[in-house]
Formats: C-alpha cells, sequence, structure tokens
C-alpha cells in the first residue's frame, strides 16, 4: 500500500479531507473537506466555543496550487449561534476568511505579490478576477495600515497629490522625521487638514514643533486653528514657532527680484565686398 499522502500540504488542525477529484488534463483539482468533530466550533469573531449550530452550509474556496494544478476546496461549515456576540456567526476552520473566496495562505501570497506587481497583473497570473485581488488587497492594507501610529509626532509635512484629471486631490501628512503616512485625506481643503488634527489629543497636539507644507492658504488656515503652540509669522516651505520671524526676513530677501544687469556692447557698421 503506498504511504504518498496530501495532507502534510493542509497542516490544519479543524479540518478533514474526505475526497479529491482531478480532471483529465491535471488542471484543477477539487478537495472535499469537513470539520473535524475532535474539536469543539469556535466563533470567527471572538474566537469562544460554541455548542449551538444554527445551520450546515458549504462553500468553495481557491487554495495555493499544487505544481501547475489549481487546488479548489469544497468545504462543509457551520454556522454558530454565539453566546458571546450575540448574533449567528460562521466557525473558525483556520483555513479561509469568512468573506472571502480564497484561503488565508493564498491571500497572503496575493498580497505579497501586490506589492511588486499591479493589481491586473497578479489576477492574471492567478487566473483570478481583479476585483478579487483588489478586495484581498485593500483588507490587508487596512488591517496594517488602517490605525496609523500617531504618538511621538514632532515634525509634520503636508502636501497634496492628484489622483485623476479634474481636480481631483488627496491631502498626505507624513511624520518628517520617518517619512511614515499617518493620514490621508480626500480634498485639498481646510477641513481635510482638520479632521486629522482631531484625531489628535492635546497632548499630541503640543508635541508638534513644525509641520512643513507649501503656501496654500487652507492648510495655512487649518495649522493655526489647530495648532497648540504659538504662532507668529509663516515661512514659504515650514512653519516653525521658534525660527518663523528670523526665516521669514531670509526668505523675503532671498526671494526678492534682483535689478536686471545692463548689458553694454558696441556695434560696428557693416560691410559689404
Amino acid at each position: 500500500m503506498s504511504g504518498i499522502s496530501i495532507t502534510p500540504y493542509f497542516p490544519f488542525r479543524r479540518i478533514k479531507m474526505v475526497k479529491q477529484a482531478v480532471n483529465d488534463t491535471a488542471t484543477s483539482a477539487l478537495i472535499d473537506i469537513v470539520p473535524d468533530r475532535r474539536f469543539k466550533p469556535i466563533c470567527h469573531l471572538c474566537g469562544n466555543g460554541s455548542t449551538s449550530v444554527h445551520s450546515w452550509t458549504q462553500r468553495e474556496v481557491r487554495d495555493l496550487n499544487l505544481a501547475s494544478t489549481q487546488v479548489w476546496l469544497r468545504c462543509e461549515y457551520r454556522k454558530l449561534l454565539c453566546a458571546h456576540c450575540q448574533r449567528i456567526s460562521i466557525e473558525d476552520l483556520e483555513l479561509f476568511h469568512p468573506y472571502l473566496r480564497v484561503t488565508r495562505r493564498m491571500a497572503a501570497a496575493i498580497h505579497q505579490l501586490c506589492k511588486v506587481m499591479t493589481v491586473t497583473d497578479v489576477a492574471r497570473h492567478f487566473q483570478l478576477d481583479w476585483k478579487t485581488v483588489k478586495d484581498i488587497d485593500k483588507q490587508y492594507l487596512e488591517a496594517h495600515y488602517g490605525q496609523p501610529d500617531l504618538s511621538k509626532l514632532r515634525i509634520l509635512a503636508v502636501d497634496e497629490i492628484s489622483i485623476r484629471k479634474g481636480q481631483s486631490y488627496l491631502t498626505v501628512v507624513l511624520d518628517y522625521e520617518t517619512g511614515r503616512v499617518v493620514y490621508v485625506g480626500r480634498h485639498r481643503r481646510a477641513s481635510t487638514l482638520k479632521r486629522f488634527f482631531n484625531q489628535l489629543t492635546n497632548k499630541q497636539r503640543k508635541s508638534i514643533e513644525a509641520v512643513v507644507m507649501d503656501m496654500w492658504v487652507p492648510y495655512i488656515n487649518a495649522v493655526k486653528k489647530n495648532s497648540q503652540r504659538p504662532t507668529s509669522s509663516l515661512t514659504s516651505f515650514m512653519w516653525w514657532p521658534a525660527l518663523a520671524v528670523s526665516s521669514t526676513k531670509f526668505v523675503s530677501a532671498s526671494t526678492a527680484k534682483q535689478p536686471r544687469p545692463i548689458k553694454t556692447f558696441l556695434k560696428g557698421p557693416s560691410t559689404c565686398c
């Protein structure tokens, strides 16, 4: 009897493989999976165990390729009446996200490729719809960067970027010292920058010593109204209370229009031979 098995390729504790089918050209494989009854079902939202089963359902999810063969998993799982969440939830099989049609390791591979390839190229590589790839990458980005760390901000950099034709802009706020993006807002208005300052506590506002930005009036007004430090004047590139007066004088002197030099030349008579 052969000891070859595909079980090591699916190191998930809460599932059991019960059936496998491969098409004639070996380009696609379908594996049937059921929950392992030895484990108590747990809620995917809170992680608590539940014995109240609402219903059974089924879903096909895409897994990583096995060599050149596409692998699809047909999973049976339970919907639970979670006493802790007070709602109907899906049991966590440690295999796939409840709202995605791919396994978690497939989603991780898609996100890694999206760092170096376009969404369209990744979708073509895995033969998936580009909207599916986009949604997966978006969920990973929200999980990692959705809640930026706003502590220890000392110097900010504020600028706008154009996202499409027709004067559509995004306001971007960065930590000037590290280059880390801490906020992105629609439009380039004073209210856009105000929404960023509203996320900061009074202590965090007081810790901001300077704001690097251009002379866009809405940004200037937003910084003046929402800063906890006294302001005296603005430079054309940086607002810094400690250097505001001297910097403004320097900028005014350096940007003053220089007199045009007078060119002297002698023009001789034109002669023809």
